[in-house]
């Protein structure tokens, strides 16, 4: 802001001189005689007062309107940034939520599905167990009447 304040002042002296200059050449360049020049100069230099003094209040204005509109702006920017860091922190945290939500439905399907699998295998390896133990008497009785047999021979 200092900067566009002091463009506008370097824009305002430029221009006073430029108008002195040409006010002086204006009068000078004229056919008059010494008191006429003098109070053409004179007026001139009033003239140039009452001109400086509106441009300094138009350019006080111009800069009082720029602040105030840049100083809205940054509200306005500071507003929506807020708004939308609101709203982002909320969908990062609904996702989340989500995330956390599919990770406990899949980790408690995988847990009822592995403790399904463990009672299948269970009842395979205990049915299997059951058959090779009713195998195994069943070659025992047998081996029992072979010896009963062999042992009636034997007499």
């Amino acid at each position: 802001m200092s900067n566009s304040n002091n463009n506008s002042g370097n824009f305002l002296t430029g221009v006073l001189l430029g108008s002195l200059v040409g006010a002086a050449t204006a009068l000078l360049m004229a056919p008059k005689s010494g008191k006429e020049l003098r109070d053409d100069i004179n007026d001139q230099v009033v003239a140039l007062k009452e001109k400086s003094g509106e441009w300094t209040e138009t350019v006080m204005e111009k800069s009082s309107e720029l602040t105030s509109t840049a100083m809205e702006k940054t509200d306005q920017l500071r507003q929506v940034a807020a708004e939308k860091g609101s709203h982002l922190a909320d969908t990062v945290k609904d996702k989340a939520d989500q995330f956390r939500e599919t990770a406990k439905e899949t980790t408690d399907n995988l847990a009822e599905a592995t403790k399904g699998k463990a009672d299948e295998w269970k009842e395979t390896v205990n049915e299997t167990t059951d058959h090779l133990a009713d195998q195994t008497q069943e070659k025992a009785d047998e081996a029992k009447v072979t010896a009963k047999e062999a042992g009636a021979k034997v007499k």
